[in-house]
């Protein structure tokens, strides 16, 4: 495996993604993206849980909150906009917790 912030090469990255249903590549192939519905929770509730992940682990993702879903972009900056392991752990720590929430 690759070190842990040096981009992932192509074959990594589709094994990676397929161990996380509802998410995909998005921006050429540099981001990881998904965007989950919230039935009956507000979603900030949901933001505020992923943004604590996000200081535990130093790896910080984009979020779009709307009115009853969450949008989650996750990318290395510090490894030119592409993906690392990083951003697999973080999307796995996000997916982890989303069933708590609601999220869809």
């Amino acid at each position: 495996m690759a070190p842990y912030a040096e981009p992932l090469p192509h074959e990594e990255i589709e094994h990676r993604l397929a161990e996380l249903p509802g998410w995909s590549l998005a921006d050429d192939g540099v981001s990881l993206q998904r965007t989950y519905r919230l039935p009956h929770l507000p979603g900030a509730v949901f933001v505020v849980h992923i943004a604590q992940i996000q200081d535990e682990v130093n790896h910080h993702s984009d979020l779009t909150l709307g009115y009853n879903s969450v949008g989650v972009t996750v990318t290395t900056h510090a490894a030119g906009g592409r993906l690392t392991a990083k951003d697999f752990d973080l999307a796995r720590r996000i997916e982890d917790i989303a069933p708590a929430h609601g999220a869809a």
